[in-house]
């Protein structure tokens, strides 16, 4: 009976979910693009003569160009046909990427002129600019007309969507960067193309926002200001833990290779080692919402943060930068779907939302990744971890004022 009763499950919930299929195939194969081109472009840069800053620079220039465009459409991100925007966000990513492999090409070749990293700075941010028309319309799209259980489900299946793709993507991307510095370019591209294709097989989405039914929100104002705290200590959560992302994605795999010794695979090997358990912890978040509100859980996902800055400072075993990894990725995935929920529940502007959500991780991201590069050229490759420990705690400090003054600092927000 209880195999009968996996089974009629899983066809319900693949009928509740088969107007939205393609858009979770799309998260997927622009996560696993994604993550080959944040595997392989630290290497390629180095190859190209750039410097560990050009490095951060680079890949922060992506989410600058994000933030940027974030910040000026956010108003306008709701009023957009959320099938035509999330296609044109799919076909721009896929010419940015194809326009950074010919760039590689080119550079190679001896024929580029000028720099060819400052050149690639601008591609990376220019396709962090189209970005905007993907990501957050891709959960609006989602999220329509769904609240309490319903959507945390929603969330999860594209959380868990897109994390599966970390799994293989960085293995593949470590894979293919030994051999050349093309074929990774050239793989994300066929990948993206593929991605596009996928978006066009979702339904059209409903285009007025769904009424807010609070199934699971609370009327009380004791409980509404509950909600208020985890939002405002989830959003700061969530920027502290993608600084240590940045720092793993821009300076962990030069102090791998440079400083420890290892390869290109072996980095790639410990990006999927730390992706596979934020699909895990994604996975866990999707099967129940009993950690809502729950300040233990989200305390505890900062801590291991802080442990894994100490790791890296300390371990020099693979073992012990494997186990660094792995907790900064169950402290991240967990603080984003903390903040994906809380921002969007009861929300009637769910893009403009996730656009706050993203603009939130991506000013991480773009912190650890040039605060990193500069801390690694300036003084060791090993500062820049410090820096990580140092925002987890500053970020510690600022939601234990929210959570014991929530309603002083409620009533000063401006």
């Amino acid at each position: 009976m209880k195999l009968a009763d996996q089974i009629t499950s899983l066809k319900q919930l693949a009928a509740e979910q088969s107007d939205v299929a393609g858009l979770y195939i799309a998260a997927f194969l622009q996560a696993f693009a994604n993550g080959i081109w944040l595997v392989a472009m630290p290497f390629i840069i180095k190859r190209l003569s750039g410097t560990d800053f050009e490095v951060g620079l680079c890949i922060g220039g992506y989410f600058v160009g994000y933030v940027a465009s974030l910040l000026f459409s956010r108003p306008l991100l709701d009023r957009f046909d959320l099938r035509r925007s999330t296609l044109l966000g799919a076909g721009s990513m896929t010419a940015g990427m194809a326009v950074t492999c010919l760039t590689v090409v080119t550079a190679q070749k001896g024929l580029c002129p000028g720099s060819v990293i400052l050149l690639l700075t601008i591609i990376s941010a220019a396709m962090g600019v189209m970005t905007v028309v993907l990501w957050p319309q891709v959960v609006g799209w989602l999220s329509v007309n769904h609240e309490g259980s319903r959507l945390n489900r929603r969330l999860g299946i594209f959380n868990i969507s897109w994390s599966l793709a970390g799994i293989v993507g960085p293995y593949v991307g470590g894979y293919l960067v030994e051999t050349s510095s093309t074929s990774p370019l050239i793989a994300a591209t066929v990948i993206m193309v593929v991605s596009f294709w996928a978006v066009t097989l979702a339904k059209r989405p409903q285009n007025h926002p769904a009424a807010a039914q609070h199934s699971q929100a609370p009327a009380q104002e004791a409980q509404e200001l509950l909600h208020w705290r985890f939002t405002w200590m989830a959003r700061i959560a969530l920027l502290t833990s993608f600084v240590c992302i940045g720092l793993v994605r821009t300076q962990l795999p030069l102090l791998f290779k440079f400083n420890l010794g290892f390869s290109e695979l072996d980095f790639g090997m410990a990006v999927v080692v730390m992706n596979a358990i934020i699909f895990v912890v994604f996975l866990a978040a999707a099967k129940t919402h009993a950690w809502h509100y729950v300040l233990s859980i989200f305390m505890g996902t900062q801590a291991a943060l802080l442990l894994s800055m100490l790791l890296i400072l300390r371990g020099s075993g693979m073992w012990v930068l494997f186990l660094s990894v792995g907790l900064i990725g169950a402290g991240q995935a967990f603080l984003y779907a903390s903040h994906l929920y809380y921002a969007i529940s009861g929300a009637p502007n769910r893009s403009a939302k996730m656009a706050i959500h993203e603009t939130t991780l991506s000013l991480g991201m773009i912190i650890g990744s040039l605060f990193g590069g500069f801390l690694s050229d300036h003084f060791t490759r090993y500062t820049p971890y410090w820096f990580g420990f140092a925002i987890v705690l500053a970020g510690l400090a600022a939601q234990s004022a929210i959570f014991f003054f929530p309603a002083f600092l409620k009533n000063n927000q401006t």
